[in-house]
């Protein structure tokens, strides 16, 4: 089984469509009027806001929908309440877990509209075809599925790395956004197995994503200088700190598991630009 398309980020638009739709010269799939819109480019909250959508592409954000709006569009009212972007949660571990329609069902109405999740725990236990089904299980679904290719890296020999083919055969997927967390002490104790995949991952232009819990200032520098880009471990706020100055994208768990979410909020106190 494969699933080759195109990544999320390069998905073809009608940029025609989109400019008439834009100009009011053609309608619009859906709008949403009547909104206040949070403006995260700007951090204002703007008041009778509409939204034009074409396909799954936003053609228009203002105040004169109007123009756009035909017999066949949908349109919601939101009634002056609050529109933000769908939330993305960066991490997580789908595979184990529960079924994804049980999950959608609590996911949905917190806002969430894209997942990237890990695929670690399967190749172990079925191999390549049990990750292929799973990617598979991740499409046609409401909200957008992303994933991210099993490093494999653990002190276990029965859970120790795939061949490099099967890592090169996912990251062929449109759906897969790179190589899923790996250990740092891994890295450092076994370079010559590891750094060939994330040669592989980088070649392929996608991202690698990090696990650094209890590295030191040295051992966490190594680490990163391997082209890591993110990292969720993080506990504390001069732990999260640390990360940003070395340029890397911090997620906070706040969860069933963990609830790192306050004691890392305290970061917000310093000032420190927390964009990426």
């Amino acid at each position: 089984m494969t699933i080759q398309e195109a990544t999320p980020w390069t998905m073809p638009r009608d940029a025609t469509k989109l400019m008439d739709v834009a100009l009011g010269n053609a309608p619009a799939d859906l709008a949403v009027i009547n909104a206040t819109l949070l403006n995260v480019y700007t951090g204002e909250l703007l008041k009778n806001q509409s939204i034009s959508v074409v396909d799954k592409w936003i053609a228009y954000v203002g105040e004169g929908a109007q123009d756009a709006i035909g017999t066949k569009t949908m349109v919601i009212d939101a009634d002056g309440k609050t529109v933000i972007p769908g939330l993305i949660d960066g991490h997580t571990h789908l595979g184990w877990m529960c079924p994804i329609d049980q999950y959608l069902r609590y996911i949905i109405p917190g806002g969430t509209t894209t997942i990237v999740t890990e695929t670690l725990e399967l190749y172990p236990v079925g191999g390549l075809d049990a990750v292929q089904e799973f990617l598979a299980s991740l499409k046609e679904q409401p909200i957008k599925f992303l994933a991210t290719a099993p490093a494999m890296a653990s002190i276990s020999r029965k859970a120790g790395h795939m061949p490099l083919q099967d890592l090169k055969h996912l990251l062929s997927f449109g759906n897969v956004v790179g190589l899923g967390e790996t250990y740092w002490q891994s890295v450092l104790q076994q370079p010559d197995i590891l750094l060939p995949r994330f040669a592989e991952t980088l070649k392929s232009g996608k991202i690698l994503e990090g696990h650094s819990a209890g590295a030191s200032e040295k051992k966490l520098n190594a680490y990163i200088a391997t082209g890591i880009t993110s990292c969720h471990e993080p506990i504390k706020a001069d732990e999260v700190m640390q990360r940003l100055r070395l340029g890397i994208h911090v997620m906070a768990r706040e969860g069933s598991i963990r609830r790192d979410l306050k004691e890392i909020a305290k970061i917000s106190k310093t000032g420190v630009d927390l964009r990426r």
